[in-house]
């Protein structure tokens, strides 16, 4: 039993290990081959500030319907639980899926409402690097700090 537990603890360690690797840099040859369609889209530089966000906050604005809220963990976790209407923004992947997202992102915007990112907890960087990609878009963004595991620590719903 002991040698089944160590590998499916293993297994999700190596997931984990991996989504937080960074991705392959493009060289620029690559660029000047790539299609205008499938190249990364533009980006502000920026100009979305980053805050954090308490969990009572998160939960207030969660049960009103005033956030927009993103998982960034790997869908693999997210498909396991999640906060109920977050919306899964791995962030391997991250800067196409806000790109594709804009429309909605903007629309939430101007519904006054917050855009918050989460992952695993404090020592997970993916809910920070996913916000930095939609602060490079323009967008302003709360990170959570507690991530998912403060969630389901406080015993708040969950789906």
């Amino acid at each position: 039993m002991t040698d089944h537990r160590l590998t499916v603890s293993a297994a999700i360690f190596a997931v984990a290990l991996v989504s937080c690797a960074s991705p392959r840099k493009v060289t620029s040859s690559e660029k000047a081959d790539t299609p205008l369609e499938t190249r990364a889209p533009v980006r502000l530089n920026g100009r979305g500030k980053i805050t954090s966000i308490s969990l009572t906050d998160l939960f207030t604005l969660q049960q009103s319907d005033q956030a927009i809220i993103f998982d960034a963990r790997p869908r693999f976790f997210y498909n396991l639980g999640h906060i109920p209407g977050a919306i899964s923004l791995p962030k391997d992947g991250s800067e196409a899926s806000i790109h594709e997202r804009g429309d909605e992102i903007k629309a939430a915007l101007a519904a006054k409402k917050t855009i918050v990112v989460y992952c695993t907890n404090f020592t997970c960087p993916d809910a920070r690097t996913v916000a930095i990609h939609l602060s490079s878009f323009g967008y302003p963004s709360s990170t959570l700090a507690t991530g998912w595991d403060g969630w389901k620590e406080a015993g708040l719903p969950t789906e």
